[in-house]
């Protein structure tokens, strides 16, 4: 059987095993993938971004947002690396680039000094 390619992602599934730009992922289950968009993906069991399985991702919680950020119920992760001391509860992303907790704005994945998370808003929402 021929691999699947997930239209443009650079993931492709045979049913059996899981690809990403033609290198198996070995320990991502075929029949039960997943393409999340943004670069993630999941089986029931782990979460990739970009082909490289992020330790420690919980796979029924785990949420893609906007401009590559993800959440699962425990981190927040920015293109597949986990934002520490994020508080998961309260992030969203705002668009353009930017994302916000209770606590603090981010810009593609860093802190923003001096952004009140507050009054904080992006044009595009």
């Amino acid at each position: 059987m021929f691999p699947q390619s997930l239209q443009g992602t650079g993931y492709a599934n045979d049913g059996i095993h899981v690809y990403y730009r033609g290198e198996q992922i070995h320990s991502m289950i075929g029949m039960s993938f997943e393409d999340l968009g943004f670069g993630y993906a999941r089986d029931p069991f782990r979460v990739c971004f970009a082909g490289r399985v992020i330790q420690g991702a919980h796979a029924h919680s785990f949420d893609v947002l906007d401009d590559g950020y993800a959440k699962d119920i425990f981190n927040v992760y920015y293109q597949g690396e986990k934002m520490p001391g994020l508080m998961t509860s309260t992030f969203v992303s705002c668009g353009n680039g930017y994302a916000k907790d209770s606590l603090n704005v981010y810009y593609y994945g860093r802190k923003t000094i001096g952004a009140s998370p507050l009054v904080f808003h992006t044009s595009l929402r």
